[in-house]
This record gives C-alpha cells, sequence and structure tokens, in this order.
C-alpha cells in the first residue's frame, strides 16, 4: 500500500525567477509499499522548484511554484541526493524510516511521491497525470545529477 501520511506546503521565499529556500524545516511522510518513510529538510535548503524543462510547464499550465511547492521540494531533493545515495547532495536533507533510521529510496519511488503530493496539493488529476509522465520519461538523466544552484 502506499499513500501520504503528513504533508503541507513548505515556508519559502523567491531568490531568483528559478530559485527558492526553504525558510522553516519542512517534512513529508509516507507509505510506499508498507514502508514508512520521512523527509526532513532543513531551513536554508535551496531547489529550483522542479527541473521539468519550462517549455513542458505552458503546456502542463502549471508554473514551479505555488501549488507545486512542496511536490517539487520533495522531489528535487531526493532526485539531487539521487534517493539519499549522494550524501553530499543532500545538504542536512534527511530520509529516514519509522526507527528514524536513514534509507534510500529508488527513482520510482520519488516519481510515485510528487504525483501524490501534488493530489495533496490539488493539482488536478490531468496535470498530475502530466508531470508524472514527464519525469518517469525525462527524469534519469537527472537522478543524482549536478544541483543547478549552490546550497549552504
Amino acid at each position: 500500500m502506499n499513500a501520504i501520511i503528513d504533508f503541507r506546503q513548505p515556508h519559502r521565499v523567491t531568490l531568483a525567477p528559478r530559485l527558492f529556500e526553504v525558510t522553516d524545516a519542512w517534512d513529508c511522510s509516507w507509505l510506499y509499499r508498507d514502508q514508512t518513510r520521512q523527509l526532513s529538510v532543513p531551513d536554508g535548503y535551496r531547489w529550483d522548484g522542479a527541473s521539468i524543462p519550462r517549455s513542458a510547464w505552458s503546456i502542463i499550465g502549471l508554473t514551479p511554484s505555488g501549488e507545486m511547492d512542496g511536490p517539487s521540494l520533495a522531489h528535487d531533493s531526493l532526485y539531487r541526493s539521487k534517493g539519499g545515495r549522494k550524501v553530499d547532495a543532500l545538504h542536512n536533507c534527511k530520509i529516514t524510516n519509522e526507527n528514524g533510521n536513514a534509507v534510500f529510496i529508488s527513482r520510482s519511488e520519488a516519481d510515485w511521491l510528487i504525483a501524490a503530493t501534488m493530489k495533496c496539493a490539488k493539482v488536478k488529476p490531468r496535470k498530475r497525470i502530466a508531470v508524472y509522465v514527464i519525469v518517469r520519461i525525462g527524469g534519469g538523466i537527472h537522478w543524482g545529477g549536478p544541483m543547478p544552484y549552490r546550497n549552504a
């Protein structure tokens, strides 16, 4: 069974047109294949609001901020760290299980998470499906890829 346990939009500031910073520590927890997970993101963490090409955003009818803040924050932090495998890319984010132990997650779990958190954020179904298909098809080249910005 897969389900979101706890989700809320993060508090953030816009630093540049494609750069956001968390201003208050943020958490998201979920159940995936009967395993409880939690992603903890510290204040000061920076992300680009999803790395989907901007041309795709206009076709889908979404912007990388607003309703996409939480879903893109979760997805970007997991992608940049390759599901926790690239420790230097975690930038003090933590991916843990119900016992507080660090865990690695798969790319497919990260992609499921963006779709599931988009549902929590009340993104329309056709837009959720479009984003999910885009990240499944094109996201592999970004899995564990370099940060397009610098985290402190």
